[in-house]
């Protein structure tokens, strides 16, 4: 009987159409042989990617020079005139998703006799919803209330309202109405990263992504199409959240390798 790690071909599989399925376990320790080194077990789950490592960053940074309308109608609603709190807003991101996509696709059917083939056509980019611990300030649900009437803002006999601060509190006239602003306006980039505890290079400080390993998603031209109901009750007190939904025409990603820790290395330095 042949060994089986003598033979590497029918483990990796050769010739399309003929793809071989690979060993069907794998042991606890590194099973070694002369062609062929599988990992263990240990070395494959022992470093699965957990959920609760991410960051959003909505890049909320305030204008200064009067072209960012956005950043001015913020600021002047008092919610980003604080570089500090404006990096606390990405803190504050309790639930986040890495978006999906969708191809559609079309059938074929009669270009082969017998046989129905579909085809992609579009792919199709999915709203990710987000979700935020409300401060006792209501700075994060403003945020995004003051977002939305910037893209959505009330008219009335004598033209657009001003921000004061007060979410169009003053805008209750019966012939108020609404206009769009253009999407160039209010439309963003919004990053979610996606990281693991593993790093050597500690990115606390400066945020640096390139020295630690993660993938970074860039939601281009994304802006909120849906501020969620938030749910009051007397029932039990717990932490107020708001999800809001982002829609956005594409995204992209980008890996950062970085520099991972040895973690055999660690524990015998630890001994």
């Amino acid at each position: 009987m042949a060994d089986r790690y003598e033979l590497p071909n029918k483990i990796l599989g050769i010739g399309r159409g003929h793809p071989l399925i690979g060993p069907l376990y794998t042991k606890m320790t590194t099973p070694r042989g002369r062609n062929i080194n599988l990992k263990s077990a240990r070395e494959i789950f022992g470093s699965l990617s957990q959920t609760s490592q991410f960051k959003v960053a909505l890049h909320m940074t305030s204008s200064s020079g009067g072209t960012d309308k956005l950043s001015d109608w913020l600021t002047k609603a008092g919610i980003t005139n604080d570089i500090a709190q404006n990096t606390y807003y990405d803190f504050m991101c309790s639930e986040a998703v890495i978006p999906g996509a969708t191809l559609n696709t079309v059938e074929d059917k009669g270009g082969r006799q017998g046989i129905v083939e579909t085809m992609p056509t579009q792919r199709v980019f999915s709203p990710v919803s987000l979700t935020f611990y409300v401060d006792n300030e209501y700075k994060i649900l403003r945020l995004f209330e003051e977002w939305m009437n910037f893209i959505n803002p009330v008219y009335g006999g004598s033209g657009a309202y001003d921000q004061r601060g007060i979410g169009f509190g003053d805008s209750k006239n019966r012939n108020d109405f609404h206009r769009m602003r253009y999407p160039d306006e209010y439309k963003r980039i919004i990053s979610i990263v996606k990281f693991e505890r593993n790093f050597a290079v500690n990115p606390a400080i400066d945020g640096d992504l390139q020295s630690v390993p993660s993938v970074t998603y860039r939601l281009l031209e994304a802006y909120p199409s849906s501020l969620t109901a938030i749910p009051l009750t007397y029932e039990g007190s717990t932490i107020t959240k708001c999800t809001v939904e982002f829609t956005y025409s594409r995204y992209v990603y980008e890996h950062h390798r970085g520099e991972l820790i040895n973690l055999d290395e660690a524990l015998r330095k630890t001994r």
